[in-house]
């Protein structure tokens, strides 16, 4: 299997030509390219995917260059896809690391780029990009002029809800039904538009509309990333989402630090799987092991995002209009947020915010 995809990774992905401004085809989709049977039945290259990977190796100026979060959406931007997609760098030789396909799901519908750059030391800079793809979405305008407005249509197994985030932060959240358009007019702010469609937890499409200017190109990737300590990485998270909630006119959030050993131990346990989930097998979530050993009526919003730093994952979590929307829940009094590092190369930052609200008043250990 792995000499299969080595080869098959030896070819060298093709994405087309760049996308015009202002041709037909300057559009957020999908654009499917061949199968890829060695990654399973149900996975494909997308060109989108494959630009946007490509986007990111060509700002790889030395063989230590890291992925940022700027720099994915950047990418995404150029390449035109509309997807939730996860992005991994890995350092090697011409033979294809193996750990670069780890993450890729396998048996269920999933869409994958590729690209690499190579080094004069002979080393290989290999990245890879994949998305869920559980949903179909109509095309949507990559740019529109100010004061327009895009339709969103997408078919799915049921009834979503879209966000749309202006780049001043206000946030509006509208229902979606499968197969119906979902008109977002009067877009008149500058600057990207933030459009995410959820179902449940699971973020199915997250993409750009940029008003009135160009898409990002996507900068040199930098090379050092500080190292800093989740503990004290924290704080300063407490600080930025209740000046956020300022900012929109709601009150703080009180810290609780009763909760804070569980969000902590739920990041830890996130950083060893390597995964951004809620409620996975090993890692089962917050609200259930609250409910099991403290007072179990209360309402969670939990977000859950990754980054270099906290910062970056707080940037990520920004740029998620569905997580966003989480900070700013209206009637929500309390907060609690662990972080944790990646035990491995790296040393990502793993961080959860448990956003609550208790009707019954604030919890007290069960005794």
């Amino acid at each position: 299997m792995v000499l299969l995809l080595g080869l098959l990774f030896a070819c060298g992905p093709k994405a087309g030509p760049p996308l015009a401004p202002g041709t037909a085809d300057d559009v957020l989709r999908w654009r499917p390219g061949p199968p890829l049977p060695t990654l399973g039945p149900e996975a494909r290259q997308d060109r989108g995917l494959t630009a946007a990977a490509e986007a990111l190796a060509a700002a790889a100026t030395s063989p230590d260059a890291r992925l940022t979060l700027t720099a994915v959406r950047g990418a995404l931007a150029a390449g035109r896809y509309p997807g939730a997609a996860r992005f991994v760098r890995v350092l090697g030789g011409k033979e294809l690391p193996p750990s670069l396909l780890d993450g890729v799901p396998r048996g269920e519908p999933v869409d994958v780029g590729w690209a690499w750059r190579d080094f004069a030391d002979g080393r290989r800079w290999w990245v890879l990009g994949w998305s869920p793809r559980r949903v179909e979405p109509d095309p949507v305008p990559a740019r529109v002029e100010p004061g327009g407005g895009v339709g969103v249509r997408v078919d799915g197994p049921k009834a979503s809800r879209l966000f749309v985030v202006a780049p001043s932060g206000s946030w509006r959240a509208l229902s979606l039904k499968s197969g119906e358009t979902r008109w977002v007019s009067d877009l008149q702010e500058p600057g990207e538009h933030r459009f995410e469609v959820v179902d449940g937890d699971r973020v199915e499409l997250l993409f750009g509309v940029f008003v009135g200017q160009e898409p990002p190109t996507v900068a040199p990737l930098p090379t050092v990333t500080p190292l800093e300590n989740p503990f004290t990485a924290v704080d300063s998270l407490y600080a930025a989402a209740n000046g956020l909630r300022s900012a929109n006119g709601l009150g703080p959030l009180t810290r609780f630090p009763t909760f804070e050993p569980l969000a902590r131990e739920q990041a830890a346990c996130l950083s060893v799987e390597g995964l951004v989930e809620h409620d996975s097998a090993a890692c089962p979530g917050v609200p259930g092991r609250a409910g099991q050993g403290w007072f179990p009526r209360g309402h969670y919003y939990e977000n859950l995002a990754v980054g270099d730093t906290a910062a970056e994952a707080w940037q990520a979590l920004l740029a998620s209009p569905g997580h966003l929307a989480n900070v700013l829940c209206r009637e929500c009094t309390h907060l609690s947020i662990g972080a944790a590092t990646q035990p491995t190369e790296g040393g990502r930052v793993f961080v959860v915010w448990e956003v609550m609200v208790f009707p019954q008043g604030e919890p007290l250990p069960i005794r």
